[in-house]
């Protein structure tokens, strides 16, 4: 799966999460996917397939688009799931090209192609945006990058590391937001960003930035 599948337009990425839906379906048994993973994939996929029509309706609002948001975000994670574990891996050693093809991904690359770790420091800002609400913002992610792996905390004493915060999101925007619960109104974000590479592995963390939620 090209990184371009994530950073498409909506309608390019409904067309491609409904075909890898039906390969979900049709090869569930052949490569060990659990029922209820692809009963989930299923799931969801209806779920975004609703959101994005009523975003595009002509009287949709910021709450059509906010919630499509949410529902693309929801499959993504899942779709990552089923191919980090069942396809890219072939713990079954039963993923041919056409199988990749019935995904909707292209088949793989015979020559063995090494990935380095990343080594740049993810550079981003801290805005504010509606209420209960942050927006990240950072570079576009490289080539064969999964996208920035945002570590945060809400309140509680000062971090001096990335490793003192205890929460993890992949952003893989340049522009996220970041919404929040009513409890936590008035309490501080700490926050960093590293880059994760198509094989899961991080770069170097960024420097903490904090921002009060507002």
């Amino acid at each position: 799966m090209s990184n371009d599948v994530f950073s498409s337009s909506e309608a390019e990425f409904l067309s491609f999460a409904t075909i890898f839906s039906a390969g979900t379906l049709t090869h569930a048994t052949v490569l060990g996917i659990p029922a209820v993973l692809v009963t989930d994939n299923t799931e969801k996929l209806a779920a975004y397939t609703a959101a994005y029509h009523a975003a595009e309706a002509p009287n949709a609002g910021k709450i059509d688009r906010e919630d499509r948001r949410e529902k693309r975000d929801a499959l993504t994670k899942n779709i990552r799931k089923i191919k980090n574990a069942y396809i890219d891996p072939d713990p079954l050693d039963a993923v041919s090209p056409e199988i990749l093809l019935d995904f909707g991904l292209h088949p793989k690359d015979p020559v063995r192609t090494d990935v380095p770790d990343p080594t740049e420091v993810v550079p981003f800002t801290l805005e504010g945006g509606a209420y209960l609400q942050i927006i990240v913002k950072h570079p576009s992610r490289p080539l064969r990058y999964n996208g920035a792996v945002a570590f945060y905390k809400v309140g509680g004493s000062v971090p001096e590391t990335h490793k003192d915060l205890t929460s993890s999101k992949l952003l893989t925007r340049p522009r996220e937001i970041l919404s929040f619960e009513e409890t936590q109104l008035g309490q501080t974000l700490y926050i960093a960003l590293c880059w994760e590479n198509e094989k899961g592995r991080l770069g170097p963390p960024s420097p903490i930035q904090s921002r009060v939620i507002a």
